[in-house]
């Protein structure tokens, strides 16, 4: 499927029906919105760019190149949306990140879908980028919640370990709690996909002409991968932060989050 360059302005027109609305009924979100379509379209041209090379190229050494930059990005806007400071979790998150993109991008590529050469940057990099694109948001929610309730619950932590408990086992508790939010994203579209969540990958692959039962296998397939590499990463991120992160978890830097604005 190609989309010409008079498609594409045409699709862009598109914004002009919800920028009247706003418009006219005074809405101060009309400034956001502009600045917020100018960002997307910079952004996109300029990754798109990037994009082309890369998938022309087809060079194994730039393959993943740009996949470990994209965890990298990804590592900073999950911290970022944590709410926690970077300098303490960049190393962890972007470890965790790395591990479960990269082994469950492997495995998928290789056993699950049956590519021979999975390092060919058309079936790398967007499963990559789907994998990538589901934890920033799933993990960093998680991790908020696990920091947020470890700095407020320190003396908790601190009475266990002096009772004898293990570091794993007083921090279990907030553990489970992580791993349970990273996994319910997941579970929740499984459930309620098609009626309530639209699976934008079985429709995206019915546009490019792939067969329905093909879309659909996929897509199931992509949320079982979407599930395993939400708790693999947030496991490996709190495990591996231990060793980067002082003892006293009271001096853990975690900053209130944002309530939705009321009108």
């Amino acid at each position: 499927m190609e989309i010409t360059l008079l498609q594409f302005f045409l699709g862009l027109l598109l914004v002009i029906v919800p920028g009247y609305i706003l418009y006219h009924f005074g809405s101060h979100l009309l400034a956001k919105a502009m600045r917020a379509w100018v960002k997307m379209l910079v952004i996109l041209t300029v990754f798109g760019a990037i994009l082309y090379e890369v998938l022309a190229l087809n060079n194994v050494l730039v393959t993943l190149s740009f996949a470990i930059l994209m965890v990298l990005c990804g590592a900073l806007l999950t911290v970022s949306k944590a709410k926690l400071r970077l300098s303490q979790m960049l190393i962890p998150v972007f470890t965790g990140m790395m591990g479960a993109t990269l082994v469950i991008g492997f495995y998928f590529l290789a056993l699950v879908v049956g590519f021979k050469n999975m390092l060919e940057a058309r079936y790398l990099i967007p499963v990559m980028g789907l994998l990538m694109g589901h934890l920033i948001m799933v993990n960093g929610n998680a991790l908020h919640l696990y920091y947020v309730g470890l700095k407020h619950h320190g003396e908790l932590y601190h009475y266990l370990l002096g009772n004898g408990a293990t570091q794993m086992e007083a921090l279990n508790y907030l553990m489970r709690r992580a791993i349970e939010r990273a996994a319910l994203p997941s579970l929740s579209n499984m459930g309620l996909i098609v009626v309530g969540v639209s699976p934008v990958v079985l429709w995206s692959m019915l546009i490019s002409g792939v067969g329905v039962v093909a879309a659909v296998a996929f897509q199931m397939l992509i949320l079982m991968a979407f599930f395993c590499a939400s708790v693999v990463s947030v496991t490996i991120t709190l495990v591996v932060s231990r060793r980067f992160l002082i003892d006293d978890y009271s001096q853990l830097k975690v900053e209130q989050k944002d309530e939705p604005e009321e009108e």
